[in-house]
């Protein structure tokens, strides 16, 4: 679209141009914030079993590991969940 014929269509106009595009990429932003969070999951999931095989048993160190697994998952159940408020049959 030529710059005249942008300038003739106002500032709104141009948003509503440009709104589909802004929805995807915030979109995919919350995609990768999920995709972060599962990792991270993982992450602590090995990480407690490799406390547990320790040949020296720390329980502070499990449980601290524990703490912030149960708050990752906590997170990650949220992000999945506003991911389906907000973008559900997008």
């Amino acid at each position: 679209m030529k710059r005249a014929e942008l300038l003739k269509m106002g500032e709104d106009a141009i948003k509503a141009v440009k709104l589909p595009f802004k929805i995807r990429k915030e979109k995919k932003n919350l995609e990768s914030w999920v995709l972060d969070y599962e990792e991270k999951v993982a992450t602590l999931e090995s990480e407690i079993n490799d406390c547990k095989a320790d040949e020296n048993l720390n329980v502070d160190r499990i449980l601290d590991k524990v703490d912030d697994l149960e708050l990752a998952q906590r997170r990650l159940r949220q992000g999945e969940e506003l991911m389906k408020e907000l973008f559900d049959g997008e």
